[in-house]
């Protein structure tokens, strides 16, 4: 015996079972390939923050962007812990074995840019910047 009710409830259980397969297979979501870099950005904010100058060495491919990470994180230690944290990769520019690497935080106005460069197996910062850090 039917009633007349069946019909919504066959459409109440197919939307159902679609918003939870939506949920489950996620279709539409696409991992950055930039991300691999948010990891080493936020260790090299890590070591200029405990102004460990040989963990810096060891990331960065010149003297400079161990000067600059250790001078921004003297001057902005809060800025620098909060971009340690929570700075994330969304996008960047790659030639041969160097890639520039844009970098964010949901709630801060401005970038950092990070420039890697291939050394071997590893990623070595050769160059960082932001205009949140610079001198005016």
């Amino acid at each position: 015996m039917v009633n007349g009710r069946t019909p919504l409830y066959l459409t109440v259980l197919a939307a159902i079972v679609l918003a939870t397969a939506v949920l489950v297979l996620q279709p539409y979501s696409v991992t950055s390939p930039w991300n691999a870099y948010t990891k080493p950005v936020r260790r090299y904010l890590h070591a200029a923050l405990a102004r460990d100058s040989l963990t810096l060495v060891r990331q960065s491919a010149a003297a400079a962007p161990v000067a600059w990470a250790l001078a921004a994180a003297r001057a902005h230690p809060d800025s620098v812990e909060l971009w340690a944290r929570k700075a994330e990769a969304w996008g960047g520019d790659r030639r041969a074995d160097t890639a520039d690497v844009f970098l964010s935080l949901p709630t801060a106005p401005c970038n950092m840019i990070v420039r890697f460069v291939e050394q071997g197996s590893q990623e070595r910062v050769l160059q960082a910047s932001s205009a949140c850090w610079e001198p005016r």
